[in-house]
């Protein structure tokens, strides 16, 4: 009896430092900000220091199907586990450290250590007020994620590198250096933006590299609007192009929050022009007869927290090809019965004209059910069925398995999900 109590007091003290992370990603930034808005936070912090423990424990069961059509020595396949480790250090006022280390294992079906892995991930803040009149922020390392603009070219992108920042008033402007290529793991991405008023008038230039030394860079550029009313409603359009073609896109957000009734409705609009990323987009990675390949989108960091990403983003929509037209709809909904329990259900609907293919359609949703045992804290359990799932290994042609880990770039130049029918538990 003494055991069982001390192992209950273990779980209690161990979740309560826990918040949900399915839906939402841990940024690796501003922790003290966000534990100081969470009461039940129970890890020590200080205004010198903060840390925090986010996780999911999960068990996701296919539905159907054979291997053709899942796959099925994907590394998240089942009773598996994902922990963030977030520490915030700031030795000096304008001084921060930020260290994030996630411990994860996809599955346990081969034992207790196989595929298991550690992923650290630094980075260090200065900030600078007031000097040459202008307030100044400068981050090395991990960069956590970025969107470029409105994300027409770059949206929630997880970054390693660095950017320099500065504002006064309703001027802001910043220089970001992706030394992960945002699109393919050789080159990189140079870019610069400038915005008034929060980004209500906003302009980027993207300077791309396109994987080999003595490939010359590309530039694009574009110009973007976004603002949001008190009402709940918000827009973003963003228009770029570069000597090869032009792009675009639009979106409209409705955003509200009833007495336990949440709602986000978001149509959105793409157009992005033939060629309009060089070789790089939907040409399935061949190599020419100078040995380079070409065409081959890299997702450089497949991880079990992106699953809050949509499907219409940059990375997935490249796969397919950049001479396309995308329309899309998220329509999101959670009731609140009281603060024990929640239904929710997440749909995206998506349509990619391609001009040299058939459209694609999909239709993709999570539904579910949370249950939160602590009246006052996010720790959650909850039973889930969706056929929007992460993508992170496959079988390649001589039928051996060829596992894409989160640490590691998947080279096999798909997108970030796939079509698939499953139910999943998960803490």
């Amino acid at each position: 009896m003494t055991r069982f109590a001390l192992f209950i007091a273990f779980c209690c003290t161990f979740t309560s430092t826990i918040a949900h992370a399915y839906f939402e990603y841990a940024p690796n930034r501003d922790l003290q900000e966000e534990v100081d808005q969470h009461e039940y936070r129970i890890l020590p912090r200080s205004s010198d220091y903060s840390f925090a423990i986010d996780g999911d424990f999960f068990k996701p069961v296919f539905i159907g199907g054979g291997p053709a059509e899942y796959y099925r020595y994907d590394f998240y396949h089942g009773n598996g586990y994902w922990l963030d480790l977030r520490g915030e250090f700031k030795p000096l006022e304008d001084l921060v450290l930020n260290l994030k280390t996630t411990f994860t294992q996809g599955t346990t079906s081969n034992g207790p250590t196989y595929q298991a892995l550690v992923i650290p991930r630094l980075a260090v803040t200065y900030r600078a007020h007031r000097f040459m009149g202008l307030d100044w922020e400068t981050r090395l390392g991990d960069i956590d994620r970025q969107t470029l603009g409105t994300g027409l070219f770059i949206e929630m992108k997880e970054t390693a590198g660095g950017y320099i920042k500065t504002g006064s008033g309703d001027f802001g402007a910043r220089i970001l250096v992706d030394g992960t290529g945002s699109f393919s793991l050789d080159g990189g991405v140079t870019a610069f933006e400038a915005q008034w008023k929060k980004g209500l008038v906003g302009t980027t230039l993207m300077m791309l590299e396109t994987g080999v030394d003595y490939s010359p860079p590309q530039f694009t550029g574009t110009l973007y609007s976004r603002y949001a009313w008190e009402n709940g409603f918000s827009y973003t359009t963003e228009l770029g192009g570069n000597n090869r073609n032009y792009a675009g896109s639009a979106s409209v957000t409705y955003e509200h929050d009833w007495d336990g009734l949440k709602l986000k409705l978001k149509p959105q609009f793409r157009h992005y022009g033939k060629n309009i990323l060089g070789d790089l987009a939907g040409q399935r990675g061949e190599i020419g007869p100078d040995g380079v390949r070409t065409g081959y989108l890299e997702q450089t960091y497949v991880s079990y927290d992106q699953n809050d990403k949509p499907f219409v983003i940059p990375m997935n929509i490249f796969f397919y090809g950049d001479h396309v037209q995308t329309y899309s709809s998220l329509a999101n909904v959670e009731y609140r019965f009281n603060s024990f329990y929640r239904v929710y259900a997440e749909t995206e609907a998506v349509t990619l004209m391609l001009h040299d293919r058939e459209p694609t359609r999909a239709l993709f949703y999570r539904t579910g059910f949370r249950f939160f045992p602590f009246k006052r804290r996010e720790d959650e359990f909850g039973i889930l069925i969706g056929n929007k799932y992460l993508i992170s290994s496959t079988t390649d042609s001589s039928g051996d398995r060829s596992f894409s880990l989160p640490n590691m770039p998947d080279f096999e130049n798909k997108p970030l999900f796939m079509q698939q029918l499953y139910w999943m538990i998960h803490y």
